[in-house]
């Protein structure tokens, strides 16, 4: 492992030109800009490593172009499938930037570009891992192969069906994903799991154009407090989701998952301090990790209508969308949870509301005594030369059970972004040393599962 770090080290800066190549490539999947000219791209690029690379259209109005790799020892008895996404959040509001999205820059030992830590910077230090391990022993103690999607930030509405028809083709014996920001302390992180999504919008009619609030308001129905109304039927006054059915099946967390959520390192006082609040949301006996991990909520994520803008309009809107985001967890099923939200509309009375699911993603979890899981562990330490934060789950969201449920593959999420990664915001950055130490993980990784 000197070796292949010491290579590492000498070839940093050339790593962090080539990953500059790909951050200049915008590749949106919201409104369909360079996905396919960045999988180009990524392909060339992969090649040039030694990874054999395919690019399978998935199918549908769009034919998004995921991208499967693979690098294979005759000799390996071990498999590890990686994953991670190719596309990009839209970089707006572009004047908060303050360098252009697409034109990476670094400033004080980060790198500054949209992408560059979700995810394009961190799937791309497994590519320089390969790339060290090659040049330094000639071929990899196992087989990797790659599955980058080009739909994450949308939902991922065409891996889960891919992925049914593809089994064999991404068979493995473990599944890595590094995406998102480390722990807070600057440690990184060791996650088992993640939860699940569901993103709706409800929208409300009223007129069919905005009328004047005194000359129209009072026969003239207002959207707004449609939902408003509708709202209020949501939550009980314990602050607990009033869905009929929507805590049905909840796995409370293990005496293990217990202990291993008691040393995540948390100062409360100082995080309430952060972000300004007094108090967390009820029941007050259950912990903040705990909640976060092993309990669904549900989340207003946007309410618009009327004016909004400086000064006064008195306007009666015609219309109010509202967006909503419902996190779930485990034994929780996406479609069953849809339902249920949608007999909650028909039982309270508000059908004329017109409700769409946007995406979803199913939870995922891996046993916290899996095996192979210390092994990861001591890649950490090599790789980063801290103790790993170990997460029963974490509590955002990716399309982990694609890889947990459908292709039966076990996946353990390392990620090498620095906690104020501002991945989907302006400003995104990845640091320099958590991306050399990302590499240097990698690449200690392979070698503890070849053991």
């Amino acid at each position: 492992m000197e070796k292949i770090f010491g290579y590492i080290d000498q070839n940093l800066n050339r790593f962090i030109d080539e990953l500059f190549v790909l951050l200049r490539q915008p590749s949106i999947s919201a409104r369909w800009e360079g996905v396919v000219e960045c999988s180009q791209l990524l392909t060339g690029i992969m090649e040039k490593i030694g990874i054999k690379p395919r690019i399978l259209p998935m199918g549908g109005e769009r034919n998004p172009p995921l991208i499967y790799g693979e690098i294979l020892n005759p000799e390996a008895k071990r498999t590890l499938l990686i994953y991670g996404h190719f596309d990009v959040q839209p970089p707006e509001p572009l004047e908060a930037w303050d360098s252009p999205p697409f034109q990476p820059t670094i400033h004080d030992g980060r790198i500054y570009g949209r992408g560059s830590a979700d995810n394009k910077g961190q799937f791309f230090a497994h590519f320089k891992a390969i790339e060290s391990v090659l040049k330094v022993k000639g071929k990899l103690p196992i087989n990797v192969k790659f599955l980058l999607d080009p739909e994450e930030e949308v939902g991922s509405p065409s891996l889960n069906g891919f992925c049914r028809g593809n089994k064999s083709l991404f068979a493995a014996d473990m599944a890595l994903n590094s995406d998102g920001p480390m722990d807070t302390s600057g440690r990184p992180r060791l996650s088992f799991g993640n939860r699940g999504v569901i993103y709706v919008e409800v929208k409300a009619r009223g007129a069919n154009q905005d009328l004047h609030s005194g000359n129209f308001g009072g026969p003239i129905p207002n959207p707004a407090w449609r939902l408003v109304e509708f709202l209020s039927t949501l939550r009980k006054p314990d602050g607990t989701v009033a869905i009929e059915g929507f805590y049905d099946n909840i796995v409370p967390p293990t005496p293990q998952e217990r202990e291993m959520m008691s040393k995540i390192p948390f100062d409360e006082t100082k995080f309430m301090e952060k972000y300004g609040l007094k108090k967390f949301t009820p029941p007050e006996d259950v912990s903040y990790m705990e909640k976060l991990m092993f309990r669904p909520t549900l989340n207003i994520a946007g309410f618009t209508s009327g004016y909004g803008g400086q000064g006064s309009k008195t306007v009666l809107p015609c219309k109010a969308m509202l967006k909503m985001d419902m996190r779930l967890v485990v034994n929780q099923d996406p479609e069953d949870i849809f339902q249920k939200f949608m007999n909650h509309v028909k039982k309270h009375g508000f059908e004329d509301m017109d409700v769409t699911m946007v995406h979803y993603y199913y939870p995922s979890r891996t046993s916290v005594d899996h095996p192979m899981a210390p092994k990861f562990v001591e890649a950490i330490r090599q790789g980063f030369q801290q103790e790993p934060v170990l997460i029963p789950a974490g509590g955002g969201s990716f399309p982990g059970a694609a890889i947990r449920n459908i292709l039966n593959v076990p996946i353990l999420s390392v990620p090498y972004g620095n906690h104020d990664e501002n991945n989907h915001a302006p400003n995104e950055n990845l640091a320099i040393d958590c991306f050399k130490n990302g590499i240097r993980t990698t690449a200690a990784l392979f070698y503890q599962l070849a053991k």
